[in-house]
């Protein structure tokens, strides 16, 4: 058997403890906020497949059944409720919260509402980083946004969350989204990723992304010291049609559309072409 000088062991034993402290804290304790949904769920699981530890904040009515084959805790509370979510968040801590709650144009919950609930807890746990996905016309004017009129109310009031979130101190990474393609999670196109999406600080874009991909960029930056108290737009150049035709459909009819819209023609599908398939 070799024999090393001491120096050596003591390196190599140096090397070790670095290692396993590395190792050790490597695993986020990550807060989904509405986790059990398309999102959350595919969040969680790439989030659990590299050894993090995920927690869901969920209604007591969701259905878990996207999660119920991957180790998720859970935390239950109606997210638009100030007392419920202090009841489901008493004695917990978590290094990350991620927020992908859907609310809806014209009903009475609100993203304001929401941050206003979340955002004094991620501050006294010492949340290391909160990641929201803003609107995609951020502080740009109406007549500067490509967006039909609920739309618009409905990105401005992400954008007023947004501001809770980076006055409070909690550091954040925002992710903005004009068009999510498809819309509709159901989608054929639901699970097909270009692998050239990227995010910009360059805030006067209005860009789009495949869902897939959008989740890979929030993975990407959990506990990632690039994406931390920046504000992004995320794009995909690849899928620009799809983006137009977005556009298109929302500018002329509204936010809910079914069919093809004579000003715009049919939805076009997400090509092979434009795909880079799986890493």
């Amino acid at each position: 058997m070799p024999r090393y000088p001491l120096t050596h062991t003591l390196r190599v034993a140096a090397a070790l403890v670095v290692l396993i402290s590395t190792s050790a804290t490597a695993q986020q304790r990550v807060l989904i906020i509405g986790g059990a949904g398309h999102a959350g769920s595919a969040v969680a699981r790439m989030l659990i497949e590299r050894g993090d530890h995920v927690t869901a904040f969920v209604r007591a009515t969701t259905d878990r059944s996207k999660l119920e084959d991957v180790p998720v805790d859970y935390v239950v509370g109606d997210a638009m409720i100030a007392a419920e979510v202090a009841a489901a968040l008493e004695g917990k801590q978590f290094d990350v919260m991620f927020e992908t709650v859907q609310v809806w144009p014209g009903t009475e919950a609100s993203y304001t509402q929401m941050y206003e609930n979340f955002v004094p807890w991620a501050k006294r746990m010492g949340v290391k980083q909160f990641i929201s996905i803003g609107g995609g016309c951020g502080e740009n004017p109406r007549e500067d946004c490509p967006l039909s009129p609920p739309l618009y109310e409905l990105s401005q009031d992400m954008n007023r969350s947004e501001h809770i979130l980076r006055d409070s101190g909690v550091p954040y990474t925002i992710i903005r989204v004009g068009v999510l393609i498809p819309s509709n999670p159901f989608h054929p196109d639901a699970d097909k990723r270009s692998g050239t999406s990227y995010m910009t600080t360059d805030l006067t874009k209005f860009g789009g992304v495949l869902r897939v991909d959008l989740n890979e960029q929030i993975v990407a930056c959990i506990g990632a010291e690039r994406c931390l108290n920046k504000t992004f737009i995320i794009d995909d150049a690849t899928i620009k049609p799809q983006i137009d035709h977005w556009i298109c459909k929302r500018a002329n009819e509204g936010p809910v559309v079914s069919g093809n819209v004579p000003a715009c023609g049919p939805m076009p599908r997400v090509t092979e072409a434009q795909l880079r398939g799986s890493p």
